[in-house]
C-alpha cells in the first residue's frame, strides 16, 4: 500500500491467511498448504500457523485492515461449526463486505510474496485492476458495479465439507488477476475483481451474486449465517441441507 504516501514503518510480518482463520481450519489437528510454486506437484506440506507470512504491510496499514482478519474469523468459525456440527439453531452476522475485502487482502498478500502459480508456473501477480487494488481495500463503495462475490453452486449440487480454504487465480490474456476461484469449507465461490462478463465467465450464469444467507438446515434444527450488504440490492440465500459429518478414516 506504499502508493498511499501514508506508511509508518516498520515493515511487519503479515499472514498471508490469518492466523486466527488457520486456526479455526486446523482446529486440533495440522495445518498443511499445497498448490505454493515452491512445492512438488501434488506435494502438501504442514507448517505452524505462525509460519506464513510475509513482510509485506507496514505497521499502520496492518493494524487498519485488522478488523478484516477478525470478520474471516467469525464467518469461517461460525460456517464450520454449523456444517459439522448439529446443537440446535444458531445464528451469526458478518459483513459480506468485510469477507470480500479479506479474500482480495489475502489474494494480494500471496501476490506480493509470490505465491500465487499456475501447476507450478509462478505467476507474477498482477492484478488487472491493480490501480484500483488499493481503493477496493479500503472502502466497498469503491468497487466496481456488479463486482464482488458470487456463489457458483447450483441447486442439487453435492459437495464435501472439508476444513480447507482453496484459492485459484483467474486470469486474463496478459496474466493479469481478474477473479478468484474458491473453495471456502466445501462451498464454491468466485469473487470477481471487474465488472461481470458472462462471455467470458459463463459460470457465472445463474449464480447468486452477494448471497445474503448460507442456512445450513438438518431435520430438526437450522443455523443460519447472515451476510450483511449496503449495496441496495436484494440478495438470495444460499441453502445447504442434511449436512452428514464425514467418517474418520
Amino acid at each position: 500500500m506504499k502508493e498511499l504516501g501514508s506508511c509508518v514503518g516498520p515493515v511487519s510480518g503479515e499472514h498471508i491467511v490469518s492466523e486466527a482463520v488457520i486456526r479455526v481450519l486446523m482446529a486440533d489437528g495440522d495445518f498443511s498448504i499445497s498448490g505454493l510454486p515452491w512445492l512438488a506437484p501434488g506435494e502438501a506440506k504442514i507448517l505452524p500457523p505462525q509460519s506464513l507470512r510475509a513482510n509485506c504491510l507496514c505497521t499502520k496499514h496492518n493494524s487498519a485492515l485488522h478488523p478484516l482478519d477478525d470478520a474471516a474469523k467469525c464467518f469461517f468459525a461460525s460456517l464450520k461449526s454449523f456444517l459439522e456440527h448439529d446443537t440446535g439453531s444458531r445464528h451469526a452476522l458478518v459483513s459480506g463486505h468485510d469477507i470480500e475485502r479479506w479474500l482480495l487482502k489475502t489474494a494480494k498478500a500471496a501476490a506480493v510474496s509470490k505465491n500465487l502459480a499456475r501447476g507450478r508456473e509462478r505467476l507474477s501477480g498482477a492484478f488487472s485492476r491493480d490501480e484500483a487494488i488499493l481503493d477496493m481495500l479500503d472502502s466497498p463503495d469503491r468497487w466496481p458495479e456488479g463486482a464482488g462475490l458470487y456463489c457458483t453452486m447450483n441447486t442439487g449440487d453435492r459437495t464435501v465439507n472439508h476444513p480447507r480454504f482453496q484459492l485459484q487465480p483467474l486470469t486474463n490474456e496478459q496474466e493479469d488477476i481478474e477473479a478468484l476461484a474458491l473453495n471456502i469449507l466445501g462451498l464454491q465461490f468466485v469473487l470477481l475483481l471487474e465488472p461481470p462478463d458472462e462471455s467470458k465467465y459463463p459460470f457465472l450464469r445463474g449464480s447468486r451474486y452477494r448471497p445474503g444467507r448460507i442456512t445450513i438446515s438438518y431435520p430438526a434444527s437450522t443455523n443460519w449465517l447472515t451476510m450483511s450488504w449496503d449495496d441496495g440490492r436484494s440478495h438470495e440465500a444460499l441453502t445447504v441441507q442434511f449436512v452428514q459429518p464425514i467418517s474418520p478414516p
